[in-house]
């Protein structure tokens, strides 16, 4: 048998261009790239599978645009030394719409484009995107377009124009510090142009349900799955909204009736998805959807829509979930509908049956665990892969977790979706005051200020603890900081707190989780009140602090120690008893 260090070599040595079934998708020569050249890889791997069911996994149609286009471009531009030392970003992007693109390229989007009217997405897909470890997620460019009107000659300049903003996203700061922070060389930009999975439902366009899965699951929330069980999360709508910091419902691969969040029927409708991604017809703009306002009209394009969706029902205890029909009639004090996705591992097994072989598959073909992202038409059994590439996942020995045993006070205690590693002797521990975040409504300030501080420690390490979801798009789930904003912190801690509101969620998938990942950033949730969960509120208080830019960012100096245990799904933060 082959060893992973083989198959990795076979794996990246492979060259689409060379294959007669996809070498005609290809425009242009040199490489397309780590998101082209890895869903062209795994479409092969599966059309090779003696699986019926994995034969029949479709990708988009898309068309790919190799490197050496995006060589010949840049050569045209002018200046471009110049403009990467000093000109703004805009100024960039400014200058390289006005560079032609190649004779090559207009002529395959015509031909493209003249059979294709639904919205496509052009995709960056560079060079550095077929690292093992480096994922880019995020720091370039993907947009889409309607795709609409009349004029064939008017889309292909709408995605000619697209295709040049993407090439100048190559040395816009996100990417430019991305590869310095890690020593990496510049980059040469692929694209793949894709039609968007979905179809006009009204004036909207999504499918019916997408997300990301893995055939490694590192954050497990309960020791009754394993780690090589692999995770799904999945959205109703647009993946977009799995890639982001909002709610989703997530799958064990081997028993998908077990939730992260438990069998509360509260807790399950605070974690359940109630807004959803969608391109509107009227303006051609990702849009989003509150499922509270239409609930009733998806019935017509969902007859299974009550698979997704359900009615959460308001009593004095915990509450519960009703049954959902278009008939359904409730006021909004007595319930709201929200889609926790309760009914889906049963009526859609077969799709839970295609993923436990597919990504197991992409694995053993890879040599490494694989990341996958998909769309899906649950009434068709219609499974269209859109990404697929090695998800990176650090080796690391599992801790002894021993000082709280060794005169040392618990500060967080976590008993779920943590994984391997520690730290000790970190001088610094930032919390952002969770009844201060949530009664101020100062969120980007607040932000903003628990980046100064980052600044401010730089380049000291130091853990994070903060209500809810960091880095979450919407300051009501938790502090909206960027990325960039917290690169000192060695340790994430999200606190759960009832009262407030705020709850972690496992966003394994997401941008932020990649960026970790690739950091080596520990993470664990830790929910207040539960079982074998701590968050110590009386050493919060009682120890000294300084104050941050804004007075809801506390900056506590020490000793201080993190030990997580995949194994034992233990995570501790400790300090010195005093």
């Amino acid at each position: 048998m082959a060893s992973n260090e083989e198959v990795l070599e076979r794996y990246f040595s492979w060259d689409p261009s060379m294959d007669p079934e996809f070498a005609h998708f290809i425009i242009g020569g040199g490489t397309i790239g780590g998101k082209g050249r890895s869903l062209l890889y795994a479409l092969r791997v599966l059309r090779d599978s003696d699986d019926e069911r994995l034969r029949a996994v479709v990708l988009p149609r898309s068309r790919y645009i190799g490197a050496g286009v995006f060589q010949d471009f840049i050569s045209r531009v002018p200046n471009l030394d110049g403009m990467r030392r000093g000109a703004a970003p805009e100024e960039l992007e400014e200058e390289f719409v006005k560079v032609e693109l190649p004779e090559c390229v207009t002529k395959a989007l015509y031909g493209y484009l003249a059979e294709m009217r639904d919205p496509v997405a052009i995709r960056s897909s560079s060079m550095l995107e077929d690292s093992l470890k480096y994922s880019f997620a995020g720091k370039y460019m993907s947009p889409f377009l309607l795709n609409s009107g009349d004029s064939l000659e008017a889309r292909v300049r709408a995605v000619e124009h697209q295709i040049k903003r993407v090439y100048s996203r190559t040395y816009f700061p996100a990417a430019e510090t991305y590869r310095r922070k890690h020593n990496l060389p510049d980059d040469l930009m692929g694209i793949v142009i894709m039609r968007i999975s979905g179809r006009w439902r009204g004036n909207y366009y999504y499918p019916t349900t997408a997300g990301v899965g893995f055939s490694f699951n590192g954050r497990r929330w309960t020791t009754r799955i394993k780690r090589e069980d692999g995770l799904i999360r999945m959205v109703f709508g647009l993946g977009t909204m799995s890639t982001k910091r909002g709610y989703a419902r997530t799958y064990s691969l081997t028993n998908p009736y077990l939730r992260p969040e438990g069998s509360s029927a509260f807790k399950i409708m605070k974690h359940s998805q109630e807004h959803f991604h969608a391109i509107d017809r009227a303006t051609g703009e990702l849009t989003t959807i509150d499922i509270k306002e239409v609930w009733r009209d998806s019935f017509r394009w969902h007859p299974d829509f009550s698979t997704y969706a359900s009615l959460y029902i308001y009593d004095e205890n915990q509450g519960y979930f009703g049954s959902l029909d278009r008939t359904s009639i409730f006021s909004p004090t007595e319930g709201k509908v929200c889609m926790p996705f309760e009914s889906f591992p049963r009526a859609y097994a077969r799709f839970f049956k295609t993923m436990s072989k597919l990504m197991p598959l992409l694995q053993e073909k890879m040599g490494t665990y694989a990341d996958i992202e998909f769309a899906y038409e649950p009434l068709e059994n219609r499974l269209e892969l859109l990404q697929a590439r090695p998800l990176w996942i650090k080796e690391s020995g599992d801790p002894t977790l021993g000082p709280e045993l060794n005169g040392c006070e618990t500060i967080l205690r976590a008993d779920r979706m943590v994984t391997d590693g520690s730290h000790d002797n970190i001088k610094y521990l930032v919390l952002v005051d969770p009844e201060i975040y949530s009664t101020s409504g100062e969120f980007q300030s607040i932000a903003r200020a628990l980046g100064e501080m980052n600044n401010r420690l730089s380049p000291e390490k130091y853990i994070l603890v903060a209500p809810g979801r960091v880095g979450s798009s919407s300051p009501e789930l938790g502090v909206p900081v960027r990325y960039d904003e917290i690169t000192c912190s060695a340790c994430i801690v999200e606190v759960g707190i009832p009262k407030t509101g705020h709850m972690p969620e496992l966003s394994y998938g997401t941008h932020f989780f990649s960026d970790l990942e690739t950091d080596e950033v520990l993470y664990m949730p830790v929910f207040q009140g539960e079982k074998d969960n701590d968050y110590n509120e009386a050493w919060f208080q009682r120890t000294p602090y300084e104050c941050g830019a804004h007075e809801a960012i506390r900056l506590y100096k020490g000793d201080f120690s993190v030990y997580m245990s995949g194994d034992r799904n233990i995570g501790i933060v400790s300090c010195p008893a005093e």
